[in-house]
Formats: structure tokens, sequence, C-alpha cells
């Protein structure tokens, strides 16, 4: 009698151990389907950012100024980062960032304007939030040199994590978690091809 219970209670461990391993591997498998969509999304919308900047390729200084759709981008954006420009310079060499990306953050985040605040309280040129800036060690935000040097480090950082210009500025404008999340807001979906847009004006400046 003990051994016929032993029997059985030896059976249904090994029944609900192959149960506990279905259920794993349907758990696993819906998982890999997830993070294979999350990761199809991500390259997908790459790929689109790229496509939209890379129709600005060819055009000249003056094209871009035309054809962009963005305000004052002749004398006025020039002038409103011309200001900063050796604390761009500066930063960008330090943390090994073009200054014509640089540049284009800037313009396009607070216009060259270091006292700009957003809706959503993000300040200063490179539009800075609070939590970010506490991270990058930042005591002013409103601080033209401070904003500078820890929102082109932060950019850095972005660029390394997600290895791409593109991602890196998705990033930047949305949060590191929309990039892993596969989530683009609509306003980000115009920031990158603008920022990216600006970058090509710039990096056509007589120097």
């Amino acid at each position: 009698m003990k051994i016929r219970m032993f029997n059985i209670s030896e059976s249904s461990i090994m029944w609900f151990t192959m149960f506990l391993l279905l259920a794993h591997t349907h758990s696993v498998q819906g998982s890999i389907v997830g993070n294979m969509f999350s990761r199809s999304f991500v390259a997908d919308t790459k790929q689109e950012l790229i496509s939209r900047s890379v129709s600005y390729s060819h055009l000249s200084k003056n094209t871009v100024k035309e054809n962009s759709g963005l305000p004052n981008i002749d004398k006025g954006v020039e002038n409103a980062v011309a200001t900063f420009s050796d604390l761009i310079e500066s930063s960008g060499k330090k943390h090994r960032i073009g200054s014509d990306l640089i540049k284009a953050v800037i313009e396009v985040e607070s216009g060259g304007n270091p006292m700009a605040i957003s809706p959503s309280g993000a300040a200063g040129l490179m539009q800075l939030m609070p939590i970010t800036a506490k991270e990058l060690g930042v005591t002013d935000r409103f601080d033209p040199e401070q904003n500078i040097e820890s929102g082109t480090r932060y950019l850095r950082q972005l660029l390394d994590r997600f290895g791409s210009t593109e991602l890196a500025l998705w990033a930047y404008n949305a949060g590191p978690s929309a990039v892993k999340a596969g989530r683009m807001p609509l306003e980000t979906r115009e920031y990158v091809p603008r920022v990216l847009l600006l970058k090509k004006y710039f990096s056509t400046e007589v120097r």
C-alpha cells in the first residue's frame, strides 16, 4: 500500500513538472515575440527617421533655408548660437560630438534662449529636465556653461547607449524609456528630422 501511494505521488510530480515546463516555455515564447516586435518597431522607426533625414542630404545651405519650414533659419539661427559658439566647441570636443549637432539641438530645443522654459519644466539652452539635470550634477540649468556641457554629456551617453544619432535624438526628446518601449510621440516624429535638418544646415556653414 505504501509502495502504491509512493508511485502515485511520483507520477503526480512528473506530470506537475511537465506542466510547469510547458507553461514556462509558453511564457518565454510570448516574451520573445514581444521583444522581437519591440525591436522591429524601433528598427523600422529608426529607418523611417533616417529616410526622412537623408532626403535633405543633397540640399545646399540656401536650399535648406528656403525649404526647411523653420522660422528665422538664416541670420536668426546663426546669431542665436553664435553667442555660445566657444562653449559649444569646447563641450563638443570634450564629449566627442560635432558642434553642428549640438547647435541643432540647442536651436530646436530653445531657439538659443538660455532662459527658455518648456511647459513640461525643461529649462535652458538644451532644455534639461529637473531630474536629468540633478543626475548630471547641474546646479543652475539657466547657466549656459553648465547647461551646454551637461546637455552635451547627456547626448553622448544616449549616443553610446543607442548607437545612432536618430535613436539618441529620439531618447533626448521623448526619454530613453520611450525608445526601449518602441513608443514615439508625434512631437518626436517631427523633432528628430528638424534637428537633423538643422545639423545639415550648420555643417555647411563657412567656418
